[in-house]
C-alpha cells in the first residue's frame, strides 16, 4: 500500500464509526487502521476470515474493509458468510472489497460488496468511500 497522507480531518461521517478492517498482512493491516483513526474512526483490525467472524458479534461493526486473498479463505466467503446473516447481525453491513490481486479476484467477482478497489489503494479516496457508504446507513 502507498504511504501518501490521508487527511487528517475529522469526517463527520466516520466519527465515532465502528470499522472493522480484515488484511492479513501486517504493515498493510496497521497503515489502514491508521488511516481510518485518522479520521476519527474506530477500528478493530484483524487478519483472518475466522478472527473477522468473530468480530462481527463483538465489536458490530458498522463498515467492512476486506481484502479478497486471506490465509484462511476469501473475503468473498467472508462476505457470503456476513450477507446470510440477519440484519441485526451485521447482513446489511456496507463492505469494501480490497485486492491486489484483481485478476484472481476481478470486481465482477466481488458480489455483496458495496464497492471495490485494487491495491495499492489510494486511502484518502478509500476514506471518502468509506465516508460515502457511511452516510447512506443510518448512524
Amino acid at each position: 500500500m502507498p504511504t501518501q497522507p490521508v487527511a487528517r480531518a475529522i469526517d463527520a461521517n466516520l466519527l465515532g464509526r465502528r470499522i472493522l478492517v480484515v488484511e492479513d498482512h501486517l504493515d498493510s493491516r496497521e497503515l489502514l487502521e491508521t488511516s481510518f483513526r485518522l479520521v476519527g474512526a474506530r477500528v478493530l483490525a484483524v487478519g483472518s476470515v475466522g478472527d473477522a467472524q468473530r468480530g462481527i458479534d463483538r465489536f458490530k461493526p458498522e463498515l467492512v474493509v476486506c481484502d479478497l486473498k486471506l490465509p484462511d479463505g476469501t473475503g468473498l466467503d467472508f462476505v457470503v458468510w456476513l450477507r446470510a446473516r440477519p440484519r441485526g447481525q451485521g447482513g446489511r453491513t456496507p463492505c469494501i472489497a480490497l485486492t491486489a490481486f484483481d485478476r484472481q479476484f476481478p470486481a465482477d467477482r466481488a458480489v455483496g460488496f458495496d464497492a471495490y478497489m485494487q491495491k495499492p489503494a489510494d486511502l484518502a479516496r478509500l476514506c471518502n468511500i468509506a465516508s460515502a457508504l457511511l452516510g447512506r446507513v443510518e448512524a
